[in-house]
């Protein structure tokens, strides 16, 4: 996955650029999820595939309402809880997606919609000197998916911020001392959230920003205003979505063609993780995401081979209970370093339900995975193959139709979505390092 684009002007007093790639890139190798190995539901149980995933996701919960991340900051070993937890913010608005994609463990959604708001600052900035338009767009997502005010989330009027953040070219940038980390994916978040929450939706400025960072490949780059510009199957499939909702047929069906031409023969989507030269790997994150941008733009045979690949990555009743829904990130098996943030994409593409159409789970209940007797996991309905087709192995027989109903590499995450999610986390952990320091030799200059 490609690095993110950041501003040229160093970061006032905090070491610059340079020192929060590296800060980031060790936080994403130090990445573990606080909670893992909790044991989801055990009752009420169910057989379907997106249910039992996000119950899973709700047992990750830190006191029931937040995802965490542990970062062994000193090295020892030892996750010391006061001073190297910290709450996900970017993680705990994805799970909400996932409960909404799933259309279940609506008190848990409520309860994590709950603290976002509680905590728009510590993921969005203050607003003032800190305004990040990636967090802004996703809280704006899940607030107007939750319904919820985004124009009075937390005491503060998200849409107001992101117009604020919107560029002359377009583009929605960062106001950081950090730099600007926007990048092909904000935009793209912005577009749908916009969309969604406002009656206008996005400036057309905004949406032919989008179109002109299209590559030849007819893909999307993370990076923007990037050349040589190369397709990447994550920023494709939020891209795609945008173009969708701002009608922009001609460069949307290009880059579902982008996205049909990576689809492995297996169902799969890779992309490039962690490494020199980094390592493409089949994952639910890339291939969650291709499968839910797939099935919102009618490609139904793909996206149902995805699933097929995504739920063969699904843990069954053969492993230990407090994996059981959970998606592991690839092939190799659960890991609790990354499942909650594969599980959180997976249960998107196996519902198939676009951004543009989540609304709140229906149902409060959390759920446990139940297969019975077969000891394989059921498709979940709508998934299947067009009637009169062959489905794809692993899928199941044929299904009709039903109606949509309308209801968000070798690393953890996808490295953009990784960078993003860990962006607010990483200046917290700078401020505290640096506040440490100022303890051990005060005559420094605290931020």
């Amino acid at each position: 996955m490609s690095d993110t684009t950041a501003s040229s002007t160093p970061a006032r007093r905090y070491g610059g650029r340079t020192a929060l790639l590296a800060l980031l890139a060790l936080l994403a190798l130090l990445l573990t999820p606080l909670g893992a190995g909790a044991a989801p539901p055990t009752s009420p149980l169910t057989t379907d595939p997106a249910d039992a995933a996000a119950g899973w996701l709700t047992g990750e919960f830190t006191d029931g309402d937040h995802l965490s991340t542990e970062f062994d900051l000193d090295g020892n070993g030892v996750i010391d809880p006061l001073t190297e937890v910290f709450p996900d913010y970017g993680l705990t608005a994805d799970a909400v997606l996932a409960f909404a994609a799933a259309g279940s463990a609506g008190d848990a959604a409520e309860a994590a919609t709950d603290y976002l708001a509680t905590n728009v600052a510590g993921y969005a900035g203050d607003g003032t000197t800190e305004s990040y338009a990636g967090s802004l767009a996703k809280l704006i997502l899940v607030a107007d998916i939750m319904g919820r005010d985004p124009q009075d989330f937390g005491g503060r009027d998200l849409i107001a911020e992101l117009a604020a953040r919107e560029q002359a070219s377009g583009r929605f940038a960062d106001l950081s001392a950090f730099g600007d980390y926007s990048n092909g994916l904000t935009q793209s978040l912005a577009l749908i959230a916009l969309h969604r929450a406002t009656t206008d939706g996005a400036s057309t400025v905004a949406v032919d920003y989008l179109v002109a960072q299209q590559c030849s490949d007819g893909g999307f780059n993370s990076v923007l205003e990037t050349s040589p510009c190369t397709g990447e199957v994550d920023t494709s499939a939020f891209a795609a979505q945008a173009l969708d909702v701002a009608a922009r047929d001609a460069a949307r069906d290009r880059t579902a063609s982008f996205m049909l031409g990576q689809q492995a023969i297996d169902g799969s989507f890779a992309a490039p993780g962690f490494g020199t030269p980094p390592v493409t790997t089949a994952n639910s994150n890339s291939t969650g995401l291709a499968a839910q941008a797939l099935s919102s733009l009618g490609e139904i045979e793909a996206a149902s081979s995805a699933v097929s690949w995504l739920l063969d990555r699904q843990v069954g009743v053969d492993r230990p209970q407090e994996q059981q829904g959970a998606f592991a990130f690839d092939a190799t098996g659960f890991d609790p370093a990354n499942a909650a943030r594969a599980t959180t994409q997976a249960v998107l593409g196996v519902a198939g339900i676009g951004f543009v159409d989540l609304v709140a789970p229906t149902d409060p209940l959390a759920y446990g995975l139940d297969v019975g007797s077969g000891g394989a996991l059921p498709p979940p309905p709508g998934t299947g193959p067009p009637p009169g087709t062959s489905p794809p192995p692993g899928v199941g027989p044929p299904v009709p139709p039903v109606p949509e109903l309308p209801a968000t590499g070798a690393a953890p995450q996808s490295l953009l979505e990784v960078g993003i999610g860990l962006l607010a986390i990483g200046i917290a952990v700078s401020v505290l390092a640096r506040r440490r320091t100022d303890r051990l030799f005060p005559t420094r200059t605290s931020p």
